[in-house]
Formats: structure tokens, sequence, C-alpha cells
């Protein structure tokens, strides 16, 4: 199994780091590639920069960690499109971006280059991907709580969540989680709360995180004809949620169910 790595929060992040020591305790026979933008490049969604993939540098650091001076989406170009410049064979079968240094919920799913990563990986090239964001900031990030959520995302990586979803946004709170929930994406954004009307309702993201919840949020950015809305989102991850947690036999009747932790 090949897993791709990326962020934008820059190769020096906390984050980062503690993405990739739960990738190698999840997947300890996996070839993990890592990819990160040489300077932080948050915000940047899916932009891309306008020129070939051949002109972009790529610098080897550490054994399979490599920096780009190109743009989260771009990492994604790079690394997705030509695996032949990171891997002796094959191609990637998983991409794993963050952990972002900061939440994203709500409308910023879309001015994330965490998050963007995620979906373009998933809608593009077809690659199963889960973005990662702890909320926060750089400021307060607290290098212990990134690494207590490794037990956390260890289980959920080996529950093989790419059976219910494509791609899925992972966002931890700020305090110690007081359970998990599957969490509609909602019309809210956090950088310009007042340009519109926020429409948040019970088992949104927004509102599962401020109430302590880790928020699971299976997303799907069709590009083609428009398909019915009862997809995977809905019927699927809420299978899947009900292997995830079948230890304690909990059933699913809705997305925003709480999940408790013992």
């Amino acid at each position: 199994m090949n897993i791709l790595i990326a962020n934008d929060d820059g190769p020096e992040a906390e984050g980062l780091g503690a993405l990739r020591s739960a990738a190698r305790t999840a997947y300890p026979g996996a070839v993990i590639v890592t990819i990160s933008s040489k300077v932080p490049s948050g915000g940047q969604g899916l932009s891309v920069t306008p020129k070939p993939l051949d002109d972009f540098t790529v610098e080897k650091v550490a054994c399979q960690f490599y920096i780009s001076d190109a743009k989260p989406a771009d990492l994604m170009y790079l690394g997705l499109g030509q695996p032949e410049r990171f891997l002796k064979e094959g191609c990637f079968d998983l991409v794993l971006t963050g952990i972002n240094h900061g939440e994203n919920i709500g409308m910023d799913v879309f001015h994330s280059g965490t998050v963007g990563m995620a979906m373009l990986a998933s809608t593009f090239f077809g690659t199963p991907a889960v973005a990662f964001s702890q909320q926060g900031n750089e400021k307060t990030m607290d290098g212990r709580q990134l690494k207590d959520r490794s037990d956390f995302i260890v289980r959920f990586l080996r529950s093989e969540p790419k059976s219910a979803a494509k791609c899925w946004n992972v966002n931890y709170p700020a305090t110690d989680p007081v359970g998990w929930k599957i969490c509609s994406v909602a019309n809210h954004s956090r950088f310009r709360p007042f340009q519109a009307e926020n429409r948040m309702h019970e088992g949104c993201d927004v509102i599962g995180l401020e109430r302590g919840f880790i928020v699971l949020s299976p997303l799907d950015l069709n590009v083609g004809p428009p398909v019915s809305r009862s997809s995977y989102t809905t019927v699927d991850a809420l299978h899947w949620a009900c292997e995830f947690d079948r230890v304690r036999l909990v059933r699913f009747g809705e997305i925003g169910q709480a999940n408790q932790f013992p």
C-alpha cells in the first residue's frame, strides 16, 4: 500500500508530524511518502500555480519526505499525477492531509488547502482521502494535544472509512473530546460570518465541534450531472459508523447522533 501525506502548514508543523506517526502505526507495512509546501500556505483552497508540473522544485529533505515551492493543490497534482517522482513503482492508494492547525468546518472547507487537497485527490484522481484538522491555531496548538489524537486517527484509518466515502473531513475540538459524530457541513463561515445568512442546524459540523465532539463529515465534490442526495453521504456513512462502533453496538438513526467515548 502506498500512502501520500501532505499539509499546508509547512514541513515543520507539529500536526504533520503527528499525522505521519499515526499513519505509520495504522499501516506498518505501507510505503508512506510526505510532501509539504516549503512555507505555510493556508487558505489556498483548490488554487494552483499556473506553470507546468516539471517546473516545480521538489527537494528531498529526509527519507520519503519532500518539500516543494508549490501550493497545496499543486502537491496533489505532483504526487498523484507524477507518482514516479516519489515511488519506485505503482501509484498512491490513499491520501491523508493535515493535521491542520485550525478547524476546517462549514463553508470554510472550500477555502482550506487541507480539505482542498483531499477533495481534489478523491474527485479528480479517484484516490480515497481524509483531511484532519485541529480546532485552534498555531499560537494555541499544543503538541501533546495533537499526539493525543493519534489513537483515534489509528482506529479511524483501520476501520476502512473509504468503504463509506471517498473523502472525509475530520475535525478535533480544542478540548478533550466527549465523543464523535458524523455531521453535515453547515452553511457558515468563521472567516466571513456576517456576509450571508448562517444556516446551522442540529447535526452540523459547526455545532458538533462547539459541543466538544470529533466531527466526521463525508464530502462529495460532484462535478458531473446532479445525483441523488440519498448517496453514500447519508447511507453508507451511517452503515460504516455502525461497524466503526460495533463494540458498543451503537445503532444509528440519522446523521448527527452522538457517540460517547467510554
